[in-house]
C-alpha cells in the first residue's frame, strides 16, 4: 500500500525522469552540431545569450536601421543638391515634404505592422524584413532614373516609407553620419543616377547579410496574446495621451535643423566650399549616434521617462538658445553637436518609455500606436519651417524659435505622465 510519502516519491521520480529525458535529447542535438530546441530546454537553461548569436542579431538590426531609418538624417545633403541641380524650381518647403514623406508613410502603416509583430513575430518576422529590404532597395534603385518631382515622391516617399513601416517595429541609428559624407562625395562627383544606383547595390548586399543575422528566440511554450487593434482602455488613459502628445509636438520641431542645416550654413557662409556646408550635418549625425548610445546608459540609472524629459527639453533649448544666436562657423558646429546629441534620443527611448509605463508584452503594437502621433510632425514639421522661412523673408530666428518651442511644449506635456505614474521627483522612472 502506497503512503503519502511514496506518492510524493513517485511524482518526484516522474519529474526527474522527464528532465533527464530532455537533457539527453538536448545533448544529442548538441552532438549533432545543432542548437537544442526550446521544447527540450528547462526554464533554468533558457537564458538570453550575452554574446555570440545574440550580438549577431544586434548587428543585423543595426544594419537594417542604419540603412533605412538613418537615411532621414542625411536628407539635408540630398535636399541641398536637389535644390541646386536636380529640382531647382522646387521650393525648400516642397523638398522638405519629400524628405518627410517616407516617415509619414511609415507612421501610417507602423500600427499595423507593429500589431502583426506582436502576434506573429515568428515565423513572419523574416518575411516582413525581407519584404522591407526589397521595397527599400527598389525605391533607391528607381530613384536613380527619376527626373520629375512626382517620381521622387513615389520612390523616396512611398516605396521607402513602406519599407520603413515593415522594418521599424521589428528591429527597433547609426547610418546618418556615414551616409552624409558618402552622399556628398557621390552626388557632387557622380550625379543622381550613378549615386543612387551604387547606393542601391550597397543596400542590397548589406540588407541581405543582415537578414540572415536576425532571429527571434522565445521561451518554451510562450504564446503571444491575440491582436487588439484598438485598445479602448488605453484610449481612456490620460497617461497614454500625455505620452502621445509628447511625441506629437516633439516631432514638429525635430526635423527642421536636420533638413535645413546645410542650407543655413550655405546662406551664412556663401563663399565656403560645399564640403564645409555638409560637415555640420555630419557632426550632427555623429553626435546623434553618441547621444542615442549614451542615453541608454543614463536611462538605466535615472529611468527612461526622466531621460526622455531631459533629452527633449535640451533638444528644444539648443534650438531656441543656440541656433538663434550663432553667427560663426564654429558656432554652427557647436550647435550641430549639441542638438545632434539630444535630438534623436526620443526615438531610441520611445520603446523603453512605453515598456516602462505599460510593460513589454505588446511593445511593438504600442510603439506603432505611439508612432502614429508622429504623423502630423513628420508630414508638416519641416515644411512648416520652410514656409516660415519663406514668409519671413529668410528669417532663421523664426524657424529656430518655432521648432524649439514645439519641442519644449512636447516635453512639458510629458510631465503629466511622469508624475501621474511616479509622483516622487528624485525617483528613477
Amino acid at each position: 500500500m502506497d503512503t503519502p510519502m511514496s506518492e510524493k516519491t513517485h511524482v518526484d521520480v516522474d519529474q526527474v525522469a522527464a528532465e533527464a529525458s530532455k537533457k539527453l535529447e538536448a545533448e544529442k542535438q548538441l552532438e549533432d552540431g545543432s542548437s537544442p530546441s526550446p521544447d527540450v530546454m528547462s526554464e533554468e537553461e533558457w537564458t538570453y545569450p550575452d554574446g555570440g548569436r545574440g550580438w549577431l542579431v544586434v548587428l543585423g538590426c543595426v544594419i537594417y536601421s542604419s540603412l533605412t531609418l538613418g537615411w532621414a538624417y542625411a536628407w539635408g545633403v540630398v535636399q541641398d543638391y536637389y535644390q541646386k541641380y536636380t529640382l531647382p524650381n522646387s521650393s525648400g518647403t516642397i523638398l522638405s515634404l519629400l524628405g518627410s514623406m517616407s516617415g509619414v508613410i511609415m507612421t501610417i502603416f507602423c500600427m499595423v505592422t507593429g500589431k502583426l509583430g506582436d502576434r506573429y513575430s515568428q515565423p513572419y518576422v523574416q518575411p516582413l524584413l525581407a519584404l522591407g529590404a526589397c521595397f527599400w532597395t527598389a525605391g533607391m534603385l528607381c530613384s536613380a532614373f527619376c527626373t520629375e518631382l512626382w517620381q521622387f515622391f513615389l520612390t523616396q516617399g512611398l516605396l521607402q516609407g513602406i519599407a520603413n513601416a515593415l522594418i521599424f517595429p521589428l528591429v527597433s541609428i547609426l547610418g546618418g553620419a556615414a551616409a552624409t559624407l558618402m552622399l556628398y562625395g557621390m552626388l557632387y562627383n557622380l550625379g543622381v543616377r550613378k549615386t543612387f544606383a551604387i547606393y542601391s547595390a550597397l543596400d542590397a548586399v548589406l540588407l541581405a547579410a543582415a537578414y540572415f543575422m536576425i532571429e527571434e528566440r522565445r521561451r518554451p511554450g510562450f504564446k503571444r496574446p491575440p491582436i487588439v487593434w484598438i485598445d479602448r482602455d488605453l484610449l481612456k488613459d490620460g497617461v497614454f495621451w500625455s505620452l502621445a502628445f509628447c511625441f506629437l509636438f516633439t516631432t514638429f520641431g525635430y526635423l527642421s535643423p536636420i533638413f535645413y542645416l546645410p542650407t543655413f550654413t550655405g546662406v551664412k557662409f556663401p563663399h565656403d566650399s560645399e564640403l564645409l556646408t555638409v560637415l555640420p550635418l555630419t557632426a550632427l549625425n555623429l553626435a546623434a549616434a553618441c547621444g542615442r548610445t549614451t542615453v541608454g546608459l543614463v536611462a538605466d540609472r535615472i529611468g527612461p521617462v526622466n531621460a526622455l524629459l531631459i533629452a527633449v527639453y535640451m533638444s528644444g533649448l539648443t534650438q531656441i538658445v543656440i541656433w538663434n544666436v550663432i553667427s560663426t562657423y564654429a558656432g554652427i558646429i557647436v550647435f550641430a553637436i549639441l542638438y545632434g546629441f539630444f535630438c534623436g534620443c526620443f526615438i531610441s527611448l520611445s520603446p523603453a518609455v512605453a515598456a516602462r509605463i505599460y510593460g513589454p508584452m505588446q511593445l511593438a503594437g504600442l510603439s506603432g500606436m505611439l508612432l502614429f502621433f508622429n504623423l502630423p510632425g513628420n508630414a508638416a514639421g519641416a515644411p512648416i519651417g520652410g514656409a516660415i522661412l519663406n514668409a519671413t523673408g529668410g528669417n532663421w530666428h523664426a524657424v529656430a524659435s518655432y521648432s524649439g518651442a514645439m519641442q519644449i511644449v512636447g516635453a512639458s506635456v510629458l510631465l503629466y505622465a511622469r508624475f501621474k505614474r511616479e509622483p516622487k521627483v528624485m525617483t528613477a522612472f
